[in-house]
């Protein structure tokens, strides 16, 4: 039995939500790099168990009563049939709560869905089209909740200007030896002015939702037999924010050819044979209900993200890796240059993507 980060005992934990657990089965579940997650087998069913990492979220209340407005409103739309995928719920504990706290961690107890799995990387357009189409459907079926009923999680997340003045601090407070390591990438992220400017701009004309936030392939379940999306998962940083944040973090983590631990930065290419995909099936999601400028934003977004995921890896490295977990010392820096890398790639084919992203019928439409 995998221990906790106190070594609490899980079958205490469970029993706190109701259940019987002396011969049940856990163990380690998904590769998060926040969480601790645990797929748990009883006599008669499964359920995901969860240890929420307080240094991320330090009002772990929050992300549970925010995972439960979300949830109430999509089952509903579920059993109206107005959201083909199924809704993930939390179970409540025996005292009606929607998580538990022991020896100050804290826990939550989630509903199992059957014969699914989840996936890591996409193969095929076909694949990326079921990816990009099921996070619009997220978004698209929560347009009529008011986003300003949920908390916001992690302050300024994809604040970019916020990004930068944390990563402005860490250097300030970093030590001589992490600088010089990082230097020449901290060099490249000061080079990138104009295009945050860019970004602050566009910011002021666009509406908030509630979008997801954490848009990768594996935040959605796959069911075993059909090789299709039946779930999204993951509502940890739900909130209020925009879409050109769900698309592009969607197409970085969807579209490089090595992945975003990979130090082999030679070997990166773009795939747009999947970024037309997830372009066509994500818009195509909204049902024509994107706003023009939200349409523009998109491409904002493909650049913005790498950028922006580059500079949180940067300023934990700088930090002393206090966010994101490592393997080894210089693990979020590696990170960083590889998010920077695709980055430098993308703006590189400005021209190929603005055509993928905004075709001339479409931006000329918006102009």
């Amino acid at each position: 039995m995998p221990p906790s980060q106190k070594n609490i005992s899980l079958p205490l934990v469970l029993s706190k939500f109701g259940y019987t657990a002396e011969k049940c089965q856990i163990t380690p579940l998904g590769y998060g790099l926040i969480n601790n997650t645990y797929l748990v087998q009883l006599d008669n069913k499964r359920v995901v168990l969860q240890c929420l990492n307080q240094n991320v979220f330090n009002q772990p209340q929050q992300v549970t009563d925010n995972a439960d407005l979300i949830s109430e409103h999509l089952k509903a739309k579920y059993l109206a049939q107005e959201y083909a995928l199924q809704p993930i719920w939390q179970h409540q504990s025996t005292v009606h709560k929607n998580h538990v706290e022991i020896s100050g961690e804290y826990w939550r107890c989630l509903h199992y869905i059957e014969n699914c799995r989840t996936l890591e990387a996409i193969q095929n357009t076909a694949q990326a089209h079921d990816v990009a189409n099921s996070f619009a459907q997220f978004t698209a079926a929560l347009a009529d909740f008011d986003c300003h009923r949920l908390a916001d999680i992690i302050p300024d997340f994809h604040n970019l200007s916020a990004r930068l003045l944390q990563l402005e601090n860490a250097v300030n407070e970093s030590s001589s030896k992490l600088i010089a390591q990082a230097q020449s990438t901290i060099n490249y992220i000061a080079e990138q002015h104009f295009f945050c400017q860019e970004i602050s701009i566009l910011i002021k004309q666009l509406p908030l939702r509630v979008t997801h936030n954490d848009t990768k392939i594996n935040n959605l379940l796959f069911h075993n037999k059909t090789n299709k999306p039946i779930a999204v998962i993951d509502l940890d940083t739900c909130m209020s924010g925009y879409l050109m944040h769900d698309f592009g973090d969607m197409v970085r983590s969807c579209c490089s050819s090595i992945s975003e631990d990979s130090a082999e930065l030679s070997d990166m290419s773009i795939n747009f044979d999947i970024l037309a995909a997830l372009t066509n099936a994500y818009v195509a999601g909204f049902n024509g209900s994107l706003s023009e400028i939200e349409r523009k934003s998109l491409l904002f977004g493909v650049k913005l993200m790498p950028l922006m995921l580059g500079i949180r890896f940067l300023t934990d490295f700088l930090n002393g890796d206090k966010y994101f977990k490592t393997s080894y010392a210089t693990h979020n820096l590696v990170r960083a240059k590889n998010q920077l890398h695709m980055y430098k790639l993308l703006c590189q084919q400005d021209s190929l993507l603005t055509e993928i992203v905004l075709p001339t019928p479409v931006l000329n439409a918006i102009a």
